[in-house]
C-alpha cells in the first residue's frame, strides 16, 4: 500500500484530486489544504508518506524551496506536481526542486494513475509497510463492542506481537482506553484534532497511552459535545501520519454513522458489527447492515460477532442468518463476572481472567484477524467522495445513531 499526501488550497478541487486517485487503484490518501510551504511545520510526521502530491495554480504556488527542503530531508519522499500550463523553463525549475512528474492541464486518471505507478516501482518492495485497519461498530449502545475492540488491540499485540494502536471514536463519553488501563490518558482524540497542524512524531508519541511494549491508545474525547467536533479531514491526518507506524489500527466506532465514522470505515480492511441475540437486537443489526451496504461496503468486509449470549438466547441465535443475512463469524458467551472484574481493575481480560470462555472467545477473534490469509479480504469501497455518500445518494437510508 502507497501512502499519499494531496495538497491544494482549493478545498473542492483537493476532493476532486482524492477521488481521481481512489480511481486509479488501492492508494492509501490523506489531504491537506495547505501549500507545501505550510508542511514544514509538520516536521518528521511527513515521513509517514511515500507520494505528495502537490496542486497548484501557478508555479509561485508550488512553493518550489519549500519542496527542495522537503525532499532534502525526506528522501524516500517522491512529488508530483500538478499545475494548468508550464513553460520549458518552469518545468525544468519544478524538476530541480525535486519533481518527479510535471501533469500539466485539467488532472486525468490515466496520467495520474500512470504518474503513481512509477511512483510505486521506485519505492523498494522491501520498504514496504501494510498496516490493517480494524472497525468495530454496534448497533446499538451498551452491546459490548467497546470492550471487544480494546481487549482484541490487547491480544493483537501481546499474543501476537504486533504493533497495534486502539483509536476510541465513540461520541458516547469514549472509555475504551479505561478498559485495558488503569493510567490517565495524557491526551485525547478532540484535543489531539484541535492541535494537529503543530503534530509531529513526538507530540503523537506523548498523546496516546503507551499500554504496553507494543500496544498504544489514543484515548476517546470523553464528551459527545466535545467528539462532534472532531473534523474528518483532521482525522484523516492522524491517521495518515499513526497508520505506518502499526501493524494494526484498531477503531472503536460505537453506534453512530456519520461523516467521521464514515472516513474510518473507509479505511477499513474490516468491520466486525457487535450486536445480542435478541430480536431487537437482530433487527437493529439488520438496518445497520443495510446502511453500511448502501454505502458501499462490501459483504466480504462485514463480519458479525454475537456478544453476551445466553442458553436463553437459542432462539435469537439460531434466527439471526435469516434476520442478518450473513452467519455469525462468533460467538461470544456471557460471562459477567470475568467480565466486570477485569473492566473494574482496569486491565485486559485476558490478564485478569485467561480461563473465562470470553477470553478464549477474543483470542481467537485475535487470531482471526491476525491470520495473513484474512489480509487479502480488504473492503472493496465504491470510490465516491464520502461527502457525496453521506448527503446525496438517493436511496441511501437516514444515517445518524441507530
Amino acid at each position: 500500500m502507497i501512502d499519499l499526501l494531496i495538497t491544494s488550497t482549493d478545498e473542492a478541487r483537493l476532493s476532486s484530486l482524492v477521488r481521481l486517485v481512489g480511481e486509479c487503484g488501492a492508494y492509501r490518501t490523506t489531504r491537506a489544504a495547505v501549500r507545501p510551504g505550510q508542511l514544514a511545520g509538520r516536521a518528521d510526521t511527513l515521513d509517514a508518506f511515500d507520494v505528495l502530491i502537490v496542486d497548484a495554480r501557478t508555479l509561485h504556488d508550488a512553493d518550489l524551496a519549500a519542496v527542495a527542503d522537503l525532499t532534502r530531508r525526506h528522501e524516500r519522499l517522491t512529488c508530483i506536481l500538478l499545475i494548468p500550463e508550464a513553460s520549458p523553463e518552469a518545468l525544468l525549475a519544478a524538476m530541480r526542486a525535486g519533481f518527479r512528474d510535471v501533469l500539466t492541464g485539467e488532472p486525468e486518471r490515466r496520467a495520474i494513475g500512470d504518474a503513481l505507478q512509477r511512483a510505486g516501482e521506485q519505492r523498494s518492495a522491501a520498504g514496504a509497510h501494510a498496516t490493517r485497519v480494524i472497525s468495530f461498530v454496534s448497533c446499538k449502545g451498551g452491546v459490548g463492542a467497546s470492550f471487544i475492540a480494546a481487549n482484541v488491540a490487547h491480544l493483537i499485540a501481546s499474543a501476537h506481537q504486533q504493533r497495534a494502536l486502539l483509536i476510541d471514536l465513540n461520541q458516547l463519553y469514549g472509555d475504551a482506553a479505561f478498559l485495558v488501563t488503569g493510567e490517565t490518558p495524557p491526551s485525547t482524540l478532540e484535543q489531539l484534532s484541535a492541535q494537529v497542524d503543530r503534530m509531529d512524531v513526538a507530540f503523537f508519541e506523548a498523546s496516546v497511552t503507551h499500554a504496553g511494549p507494543r500496544f498504544d491508545i489514543l484515548a476517546g474525547a470523553g464528551d459527545p459535545v466535545k467528539a462532534a467536533e472532531i473534523r474528518a479531514e483532521r482525522l484523516e491526518w492522524i491517521l495518515g501520519v499513526a497508520m505506518p507506524r502499526y501493524d494494526f489500527v484498531i477503531l472503536d466506532l460505537g453506534p453512530s454513522i456519520n461523516p467521521v465514522s464514515m472516513l474510518a470505515l473507509d479505511r477499513s480492511s474490516e468491520i466486525h458489527v457487535v450486536l445480542q441475540a435478541s430480536m431487537p437486537h437482530l433487527r437493529a443489526g439488520r438496518r445497520l447492515l443495510d446502511i453500511l451496504h448502501a454505502l458501499g461496503y462490501a459483504q466480504d468486509s462485514l463480519h458479525l460477532v454475537l456478544n453476551r449470549l445466553t442458553r436463553y438466547d437459542d432462539a435469537a441465535r439460531e434466527a439471526a442468518p435469516d434476520v442478518l443475512g450473513i452467519k455469525p463469524q462468533l460467538t461470544i458467551a456471557d460471562d459477567a463476572r470475568a467480565v466486570s472484574e477485569a473492566i473494574n481493575h482496569g486491565v485486559p481480560i485476558a490478564e485478569a481472567a485467561r480461563s473465562s470462555a470470553v477470553t478464549r472467545s477474543l483470542q481467537t477473534l485475535a487470531a482471526d484477524i491476525v491470520m495473513p490469509q484474512r489480509a487479502n479480504g480488504g473492503a472493496r469501497v465504491k470510490r465516491e467522495s464520502m461527502l457525496a455518500r453521506f448527503v446525496g445518494r438517493q436511496g441511501t437510508p437516514k444515517l445518524g445513531t441507530l
